[in-house]
């Protein structure tokens, strides 16, 4: 089953805020459905969508470690940074 994590953090430093969602697809989806999945699920969580000039997107280098415990990969991490 697909997993959908929102995690709200402030970078201490400039003291921006971030909205950082996470995505774990199902397991026999493909790289491509993953990407297209993430990115309407970030659309509907971020006003304005992704193309909104506030928003920032970057992802999680590859091959990190995922920070929650129960995921088996790293995945994409959309970041929206509202200032």
């Amino acid at each position: 089953m697909a997993d959908l994590t929102l995690r709200l953090r402030v970078d201490p430093v400039t003291g921006r805020r971030e909205i950082v969602i996470d995505y774990t697809s199902d397991s026999d989806a493909l790289p491509m459905e993953h990407e297209e999945q993430h990115r309407q699920l970030a659309d509907k969580v971020v006003d304005g969508g992704l193309k909104n000039k506030k928003v920032e997107v970057s992802r999680a280098a590859e091959g990190g470690v995922a920070e929650s415990p129960g995921l088996e990969e790293p995945t994409a991490e959309p970041t929206a940074n509202k200032t």
